[in-house]
């Protein structure tokens, strides 16, 4: 026998065995949105960010939260913001409109923008900007 049929063969083994293992019976889901804890992770993450804080720092706390701002990533400096709803839940996240007024790395006039962020609370705390904004 060759070792490329060998190798089909315990590919398909490995991937017969999987489909009948407990756990391996589809993507595990999230369990929907706490709102209250979702709104609080928000303003947080948007507090440290206007303190001067970095990103990565909320990685370190407890609980982690994990961050991704494209515009907090390039080195702008959140001057103020204003949660603009009370957001909208959405499976495991919760959108929320909000206002920024950033100030560019170059030391540029502020500039307004108007984004959605997603917030989850489950299995870790996350906020995600939606791309777009």
């Amino acid at each position: 026998m060759s070792s490329r049929v060998r190798h089909f063969r315990m590919l398909s083994w490995c991937i017969a065995l999987c489909c009948v293992l407990p756990g391996c019976g589809g993507p595990a889901r999230a369990k929907p949105v706490k709102v209250d804890l979702a709104r609080k992770t928000l303003a947080q993450v948007l507090d440290h960010w206007k303190s001067g804080g970095n990103i990565d720092e909320l990685r370190k706390r407890k609980p982690e939260v994990v961050a991704q701002d494209f515009f907090w990533i390039k080195g702008m400096k959140l001057q103020e913001y204003r949660i603009l709803d009370d957001g909208h839940p959405e499976n495991a996240s919760l959108r929320c409109e909000v206002e920024l007024t950033l100030l560019p790395e170059d030391g540029g006039a502020p500039v307004k923008k108007t984004v959605n962020y997603l917030v989850g609370t489950d299995p870790v705390l996350t906020v995600f900007r939606e791309m777009g904004g």
